[in-house]
């Protein structure tokens, strides 16, 4: 298992790189959190606005780092479009 962290705009991304379940590989998973507030004030605060941890249907990423480079790229992706799927619940 392994994670990468990283910053798009006002969203925190967190990536990882899960073990497959069933047979060799690792499985993309991604969580995007909009950052609220005065990060400086108060200390970051989060609300989670995006969770997958079967990105691609589960497909199995033959190493670690190209299902970590998915799962963020995905992510950028998803934050620099305005996805609706990024909207907070409220």
């Amino acid at each position: 298992m392994q994670f990468d962290e990283c910053f798009e705009g006002d969203y925190r991304i967190c990536v990882g790189a899960l073990d497959a379940p069933r047979g060799d590989g690792f499985i993309a998973a991604v969580v995007v959190s909009l950052l609220l507030g005065d990060a400086e004030a108060a200390g970051p605060r989060t609300r989670e606005v995006w969770r997958d941890d079967s990105l691609a249907c589960g497909y199995r990423w033959p190493t670690a780092d190209a299902a970590l480079h998915y799962a963020k790229n995905r992510a950028r992706e998803m934050v620099r479009n305005a996805s609706p799927m990024l909207a907070p619940a409220r």
